[in-house]
C-alpha cells in the first residue's frame, strides 16, 4: 500500500512538472551483497542479501525538481529496502525536502546569495571527502571509517538548512566563502508533541503527558519549559572558505541537544523520564568544536584532515559510564552502568582527529592509494558524588587501500584495516578495580581483504575474499534477553567471508 501511494506521488509530482516547464530528473540505482560462505573456526554462515552499509539490499530513486528560474525546488531520494524486524519497507533515503532561493525572486542574479532548505535532509558539501572503500567495513568488528570524523555533515529528519553566499556579488577568485547553518524545533509541545510552532508555545503545560514546571520541588530537577533559546543553543553552524589553487578550509560549531529529566504523569503514575529538548536534528551531548583543510592544489592528490574538540559538560541524566565487560572465557559479566541515581557526571567526550589521502600518481594513473588514519583520545567520566572516574584508552585506526586499473573495465585492489585500542582506566572511590573488569577494552584487530572489480553493462560486479582477525571474544548486549543477555559474536577466531557486491545505477 506505501509503495502505490508513493508510485501515484511521483507521478503527480511528474505530470505538474511536465505541465508548468519545471526541470525535473531523475536517477536511480540498486546494490546487493552475497556472501555465499563465511567461516569462523567449526562456525559457518551464509548471507543471501545484503548491502556493505546494512542487512538489507537496497534500490534507490530519486527525483531533482526546479523552477525554469532555478530558484525553487525540492529533492527526494527513495530507497526501497526492507526492515527485516517487520518486514516493513524502508522509504525515505538521504533527502525528502524543499528548498528556495528568495532573494532571486525578485532580485538580479548577482545577489542572488541565500538558499534555504526544509525538511529530511543531509547536505554534504562541506563533509570530510575521504570515507571506505566497498568492503572495508567488513574488515574490523569496529567498521569503516567515517567521513564525518573529517568533518561532520548536516543531518535533520525534520529541520531547516540554511547557505549563505555572502560574497557571490563580488567578482573574485577569492569569493569562495560560504556559511550555512541548521536548526531543529521543540520537541515537546501540546498534546501529541506537535512540531508546529503556534501549538508548541505552552509547551510544559500539564495535559496529562508532562507535568508542570515545579523549581522547588527536588523530586522533579530539570523540569522546566523548552524555549526557543534551547532550540538555537542547539544549532549546528559553519563556515566554508575556497582558497585558490591550494584547498578548503572549514570550520564549524554544533550546539548540544541533551536529555532534560521531566516529570510524567502517565496514566495516573508520576515517574521521571529523560526527554530531548530539541528534535528534528541530530546533534551531540556535549559543544563541539570543529575544523578541517582540504588540500586539493596538486593534481591527482587530496589530502583532507579535520579535528574535533568536545567541550566538556557536567549531567545527572543517564549517561553510559561504561560499557558491559564479559571476561575472555565467557564468565565474570560486569553489566554495563548508565548513571541510575542521578548523581553529576562531568564528561569530557574524546576528542578526534582524522586524516584522509587519495592519491592517484601523474606517472601512473591506473594506480590510486587511499589512506585513512583516525585518533581517539582524552575521554573521561567523573564523579565526586558517585565516587568513580573512567578514562577511555586511545584508539587508533588505520586503513590502507591501495587499486589499480589493468583494464578499462577491470580493476584490483587490496584493504587492509588495523584498529588499536588501549585499556580503559576504571577506579571506584580513588581504588583501581580488578583489570580483568577492563580486560576486554584493549585489544589490536586486523584485516585485510584482496578483491577485483569488474566492468558489466554499465554496472560494477565486485568480489573479494575478506579476512578478519579480532585480537579477543567479542560480546553482543540484548537488554531484553533473560536468558542470553550477553551472546557471543566473534570467538577470537579469524574470520573468513567471500562477498559478491553488485550495482548498478543511471
Amino acid at each position: 500500500m506505501k509503495q502505490g501511494k508513493v508510485i501515484i506521488v511521483l507521478l503527480i509530482l511528474f505530470t505538474v512538472g511536465v505541465n508548468v516547464h519545471a526541470q525535473v530528473t531523475f536517477s536511480a540505482w540498486g546494490r546487493a551483497v552475497i556472501t555465499p560462505l563465511a567461516l569462523m573456526g567449526d562456525h559457518s554462515a551464509v548471507s543471501a542479501a545484503t548491502s556493505t552499509w546494512g542487512d538489507v539490499p537496497n534500490i534507490g530513486f530519486s527525483a531533482h525538481g526546479k523552477s525554469p528560474s532555478g530558484n525553487i525546488g525540492f529533492d527526494i531520494d527513495f530507497d526501497f529496502g526492507v526492515n527485516i524486524s517487520n518486514n516493513s519497507p524502508a522509504i525515505i533515503g538521504d533527502n525528502a525536502k524543499a528548498w528556495v532561493q528568495p532573494l532571486g525572486l525578485v532580485l538580479p542574479e548577482q545577489f542572488n546569495m541565500l538558499k534555504l532548505t526544509a525538511g529530511w535532509f543531509k547536505e554534504q558539501e562541506l563533509r570530510g571527502r575521504i570515507g571506505a572503500s566497498e568492503f572495508s567495513s567488513w574488515l574490523v568488528p569496529s567498521g569503516s571509517p567515517n567521513e564525518d570524523n573529517i568533518f561532520q555533515r548536516f543531518d535533520a529528519t525534520a529541520g531547516a538548512h540554511f547557505k549563505l553566499e555572502p560574497l557571490m556579488w563580488w567578482d573574485s577568485p577569492w569569493n569562495g566563502l560560504n556559511i550555512q547553518g541548521s536548526f531543529g524545533s521543540n520537541s515537546l509541545g501540546s498534546p501529541g508533541n506537535n512540531l508546529r510552532a503556534i501549538l508548541n508555545l505552552l509547551n510544559n503545560e500539564d495535559n496529562g503527558v508532562l507535568g508542570t514546571y515545579n523549581p522547588d520541588n527536588p523530586a522533579h530537577p530539570g523540569d522546566r519549559e523548552v524555549s526557543a533559546a534551547d532550540v538555537y543553543k542547539a544549532m549546528q553552524i559553519a563556515l566554508g572558505y575556497r582558497i585558490p589553487d591550494v584547498g578548503f578550509a572549514r570550520f564549524q560549531f554544533i550546539g548540544n541537544n541533551r536529555n532534560a529529566w521531566r516529570w510524567a504523569n502517565q496514566s495516573g503514575s508520576g515517574v521521571d523520564q529523560e526527554t530531548k529538548l530539541v528534535t528534528g536534528i541530530r546533534t551531540s551531548n556535549a559543544d563541539v568544536i570543529e575544523g578541517a583543510f582540504l588540500y586539493d592544489g596538486l593534481e591527482g592528490l587530496v589530502l583532507d584532515v579535520g579535528m574535533k574538540l568536545p567541550l566538556k559538560y557536567t549531567t545527572t541524566n543517564d549517561i553510559l559510564i561504561y560499557e558491559h565487560v564479559v571476561k575472555s572465557d565467557g564468565t565474570g559479566v560486569y553489566a554495563a552502568e548508565s548513571n541510575p541515581n542521578h548523581k553529576e557526571y562531568t564528561v569530557q567526550e574524546p576528542l578526534v582527529a582524522a586524516l584522509g589521502v587519495s592519491w592517484t600518481p601523474a606517472f601512473l594513473d591506473a594506480l590510486n592509494i587511499t589512506a585513512r588514519i583516525d585518533g581517539f583520545f582524552g575521554g573521561a567520566k567523573q564523579s565526586d558524588a558517585d565516587g568513580k572516574e573512567v578514562k577511555d584508552g586511545l584508539r587508533l585506526d588505520f586503513w590502507f587501500m591501495p587499486s589499480y586499473v589493468i583494464f578499462p573495465n577491470f580493476k584490483v585492489g587490496v584493504d587492509v584495516a588495523l584498529d588499536i585500542h588501549k585499556a580503559n582506566e576504571l577506579k571506584k572511590t580513588g581504588i583501581p578495580v580488578p583489570d580483568e573488569q577492563m580486560e576486554l577494552t584493549e585489544y589490536t584487530d586486523f584485516g585485510i581483504g584482496p578483491w577485483i572489480d569488474l566492468g558489466v553493462g554499465g554496472g560494477h560486479v565486485k568480489i573479494g575474499v575478506v579476512i578478519m582477525i579480532p585480537s579477543s571474544p567479542r560480546y553482543a548486549y540484548v537488554p531484553s534477553s533473560d536468558t542470553n543477555k550477553y551472546p557471543p559474536r566473534f570467538n577470537g577466531d579469524p574470520v573468513i567471508s567471500v562477498p559478491i557486491s553488485f550495482t548498478y545505477s543511471f
